[in-house]
């Protein structure tokens, strides 16, 4: 399987997920509580092994590059990762009801839902998912999914942090189903439809480490043929 038709296949899976989370709204009964928002349900733990997923996709690009970008590039990467690893471990709560194991005393007493996780936690009176993890995260990520592939064909400065940073870049139809995903979202009427909004950012987050618009390989030779 090439990266390309990998890329199509994460989509397409993703687009199905959707779907069928809204014909599973439409059901009577907890069909939809039970398999897609349900603590620990199949669509959560995906999220969760689909995240790892990302973290591990993420090492291999910046890594399989480390004698094209300097040191300082493939560290960055390597904690893109670490990142993507953590939120899948927070995902489910560290396999905590899995295990089967109690939370220490500080979470028991800080954490808003008791839980062995740290995006839940309440220092003072601020909720750390509200502060880091809330509004302020979401621009980010839509920045990312949505403007950034517009931006980075256009300006030079763009282009060159991208490089800098090795940030993978998406391709211009993971935009625009990013955009689609989060204008139909809303219309699922389930309080827990972000844990099928999450899934598929985590399919769409792998699609594009994948399968990015700007290969470590590409960028890299075409900065050399622009310097050498």
């Amino acid at each position: 399987m090439t990266r390309q038709s990998a890329d199509f296949s994460l989509l397409l899976i993703a687009t199905g997920l959707l779907v069928a989370s809204f014909i599973a709204s439409a059901q009577e009964g907890d069909l939809f509580f039970v398999y897609f928002g349900a603590e620990d349900s199949p669509v959560e733990t995906a999220t969760a092994i689909l995240l790892a997923f990302c973290g591990v996709a993420l090492w291999w690009r910046a890594l399989g590059a480390r004698s094209m970008v300097p040191r300082g590039a493939v560290i960055l990467g390597v904690l893109y990762g670490l990142v993507y690893v953590w939120a899948g471990g927070e995902e489910v709560s560290w396999g905590q009801r899995i295990l089967g194991f109690d939370s220490p005393d500080y979470f028991q007493q800080n954490n808003d839902q008791q839980e062995f996780t740290f995006h839940n936690l309440v220092i003072g009176n601020v909720k750390l998912d509200e502060l880091i993890f809330g509004p302020v995260l979401s621009y980010v990520i839509l920045a990312y999914l949505i403007v950034l592939p517009l931006l980075w064909p256009r300006i030079e400065w763009v282009q060159r942090l991208v490089r800098q940073m090795i940030i993978p870049v998406p391709r211009r139809y993971h935009a625009a189903f990013a955009f689609a995903v989060t204008a139909i979202i809303p219309f699922l009427d389930e309080s827990r439809r972000w844990e099928v909004y999450e899934c598929i950012f985590a399919l769409l987050s792998l699609a594009i480490f994948l399968h990015p618009a700007n290969p470590l390989d590409e960028d890299t030779t075409q900065q050399r043929m622009a310097t050498g």
